[in-house]
């Protein structure tokens, strides 16, 4: 309680020194302001050492910079200001990951508005309410092509320049793609200019009942940048992390990750970069939560771990890009890029099934598992300006594609029994109490028959041909239009289990996109767009009887909005409308007998509509706001009335009815303070559901909605080194980010308590 009381004290001391020193800096006048000093530094020669010492620090703390930039390349695959893109998108920049100050990209989605966190991975959110899993390799870009390095885990913030986020369908430019949108992560690239920076960071809890120093983690972070050669021809990028994680939960995580990479500019027109990364991690096996009768009041404390000390998870990945890029005289631009991304995992533990009939026995599984995946894909393109009569066309025309493959190979999976003597957890039983596990009673695993085994290799293949145009039709009036044709081929073999089983299924569609906007002047636009997606049946999904008769999964979106740009650019907002649906998608269904693995059934269709409110401002060169508020109304929309399919009119897993972030950080200018510098963020979301019912089961778990706290103080030691403590959670809430599984009553997500985080950035070179 006392803990609690003075970070309290210490949160409103802070808002209030804030609140009143942003008033005194916004009453001062304008000629003694920071941005001036910078400004006449940066014009007049011969500035004094205090004048270039000022302007350092400012590009130190990066504060100066936007949180969200205003370039939307992502969403129409040209250099387009956000204005002028008739789609809801964000840049987020450097400026707002070095406020948020965290070593994982996952722990940035919260502070995105539209996009809620469901799990561990990158993969595991949901945007406009509609859920992405690891086999979207669509949702998460890499430089706009497909394929993390790492399917676990979350990509390292040391590995990202920027994060685009686009909203709504999109494949007429990218291909398959869920119809909430996708992010994409674009990575650090080689600088004429010589730096390198270590960045780092340690971290430890201080809620729960967890002591501070109880589990200690530690993050390095290297990045280096510069020219080879003394024309700066050939530049050079090495970015690399080491990390050692203890987590609340008792698990451990041991990672490192490189990734070099190289610029040559060939010519005055022509570019061509090379980049490399290589990522490695071994962690404890993790299942999370499990709640009983699906009921969120009966969930285990959020330190529970069904796993034995021993479980473990492996996996290793490496990725190779190339980029060309060719500007002709004409104002013609060429771009190639192609990605290959080779990964594995395996797994080595006990997996969590169910909840008995009791209640208070958990069924697990004996797991081992060897994966391989692999992701080639290319995209080229060609831009080109031209004029007929008074309008203005930006024309862009491109092919991309690739494969996608898996091999899944199955080494055990024998499920403990639901009755009898060994259901009940002792040294016979493979099960465990969900609210009192005993570690190392269980047999291992080599005392447990393997189970149903198989080694599934899938294989999806897809390519398409795109344009688009781009028009300016008048002073006021401008207009999108684009369209692809696409073809998808899916082709499956299963090697173990009997009998030998192979299928192979194709399929394609022609996709349109367009949009419209209406700019009354530099400050103001008003536009409507209409768009597309379209997803291939997995070749893995398979009928109760065992085939695969799906059709592809489509998706089109009606979205309204109004962008403006108020007080000289210092506040951006985006207000958004939008309503997207979806066809044919999947629902888990029971198999017939003889039928293993999980089998599927197309229920019909789903259905988002929302809007969604986000500002960017900047009221003084040195305070700096993010407000975001989301509102998805996402549910199943029909349901072709099987009993295994859930009832028509519930809301999707995962997927908050409202959501909500601000992220406020001001950094003082002048006085004692100065060099410090204070944030605060705030994140809500509502209830969302764990599971969907089904005509069988109406039990729906709902997990509780939450509001949690982050508290970040920043200085400037020495004019040089920012320094950064941030209390996370700082209130301690309980609360649970979504469920990481399609079991419903398992793989619940807790967050995280109350951890004290401190990160000090080293500049050298």
């Amino acid at each position: 309680m006392f803990v609690r009381t003075s970070l309290a004290s210490a949160v409103a001391a802070g808002l209030s020194l804030l609140l009143s020193q942003a008033v005194l800096a916004h009453d001062a006048s304008p000629d003694t302001s920071t941005a001036d000093a910078v400004a006449s530094s940066d014009a007049a020669t011969g500035a004094d050492k205090d004048e270039k010492k000022e302007e350092r620090e400012l590009e130190t703390v990066q504060v100066t910079g936007r949180f969200i930039s205003k370039g939307a390349h992502s969403a129409m695959k040209q250099d387009l200001d956000v204005r002028d893109t008739p789609y809801s998108t964000a840049d987020y920049s450097q400026a707002f990951m070095k406020a948020i100050q965290t070593t994982n990209l996952t722990d940035l989605y919260q502070y995105m508005t539209g996009i809620s966190r469901g799990g561990v991975t990158g993969y595991d959110i949901s945007i406009r309410g509609f859920k992405t899993t690891q086999a979207d390799q669509g949702a998460i870009l890499v430089d706009g092509l497909p394929g993390l390095a790492g399917r676990f885990g979350s990509p390292p913030t040391v590995m990202a320049q920027n994060i685009e986020v686009v909203k709504g369908p999109a494949s007429v430019l990218y291909g398959e793609a869920q119809p909430g949108g996708f992010v994409n992560i674009v990575t650090k690239k080689p600088e004429e200019k010589t730096a390198g920076s270590l960045d780092l960071t340690a971290k430890t809890y201080d809620g729960y009942g967890i002591g501070l120093g109880d589990h200690m983690s530690y993050v390095g972070d290297l990045d280096l940048t510069g020219p080879i050669d003394k024309d700066h021809n050939l530049l050079y990028r090495f970015v690399a992390e080491l990390s050692d994680n203890n987590t609340f939960r008792n698990d451990w995580e041991h990672a490192r990750y490189i990734a070099p990479s190289i610029t040559w500019r060939i010519n005055d027109g022509t570019t061509l970069r090379l980049s490399g990364e290589y990522r490695r991690r071994n962690n404890a096996y993790d299942y999370y939560l499990a709640a009983p009768n699906k009921d969120a009041r009966l969930i285990a404390p959020i330190t529970t771990k069904y796993q034995e000390p021993g479980d473990l998870q492996q996996e290793g990945g490496r990725s190779a890009t190339a980029a060309l890029e060719h500007d002709f005289e004409n104002g013609g631009v060429f771009n190639f890029s192609v990605r290959h991304v080779r990964g594995w995992d395996t797994a080595q533990g006990y997996d969590t099934v169910a909840v008995l009939k009791d209640l208070v026995t958990l069924q697990r599984r004996a797991r081992g598992q060897n994966n391989h995946r692999s992701y080639d894909y290319f995209d080229t393109n060609y831009t080109q300006t031209i004029q007929t009569g008074p309008i203005e066309h930006k024309i862009l025309a491109g092919v991309g594609g690739g494969t996608n493959r898996t091999d899944f190979l199955r080494l055990q999976f024998y499920n403990g029994p639901t009755s009898g003597p060994t259901s009940i957890p002792g040294p016979k039983s493979i099960n465990v109490s969900v609210y009192n596990p005993v570690y190392g009673v269980s047999p291992p695993l080599s005392a447990f028959p393997p189970g149903p085994l198989n080694d599934r290799v899938t294989t999806e293949s897809n390519a398409g041909a795109y344009v688009s145009d781009v028009m300016t039709l008048s002073e006021h009036w401008k207009a999108s239009f684009g369209l692809r044709y696409t073809k998808d081929h899916t082709y499956q073999t299963e090697h173990v289990y009997p009998p030998f089983t192979s299928s192979a299924k194709s399929s394609d569609d022609v996709l349109p996109t367009a949009g419209i906007l209406y700019q009354p002047n530099e400050d103001w636009t008003y536009y409507y767009s209409y768009s597309t997606s379209f997803i291939a049946p997995s070749p893995t999904a398979q009928a109760a009887d065992g085939s695969n008769p799906f059709q592809p999964t489509t998706s089109h979106q009606n979205e309204a909005g109004i962008k403006a740009s108020l007080l000289d650019g210092r506040v951006t907002s985006t207000v958004a409308l939008f309503d997207i649906q979806k066809t044919n998608t999947l629902a888990v269904a029971a198999c017939n007998a003889g039928v293993p693995g999980t089998c599927s059934v197309q229920v019909g269709g789903e259905r988002s509509k929302g809007y969604e409110w986000e500002v960017d401002a900047q009221p003084l060169e040195n305070w700096h706001v993010l407000f975001g508020f989301a509102h998805a109304n996402a549910k199943v929309a029909k349901s072709n009335g099987n009993s295994t399919t859930p009832i028509a009119d519930t809301r999707l897993t995962n997927a908050p009815l409202n959501s909500a972030h601000i992220w406020s950080r001001y950094d003082f200018a002048e006085g004692p303070l100065k060099n410090f510098g204070i944030g605060l963020g705030v994140t809500y979301s509502s209830e969302i559901r764990g599971s969907q019912p089904t005509p069988a089961d109406q039990r729906v778990l709902i997990l509780p909605g939450h509001v949690v706290t982050d508290l970040a103080f920043y200085y400037l030691a020495m004019d040089k080194f920012p320094v950064t403590l941030k209390i996370g959670n700082l209130f301690d809430k309980t609360y649970y980010e979504g469920v990481n599984s399609t079991l419903n009553e398992v793989g619940i997500v807790p967050g995280s308590p109350r951890y004290v985080q401190v990160s000090v950035k080293v500049p050298f070179l």
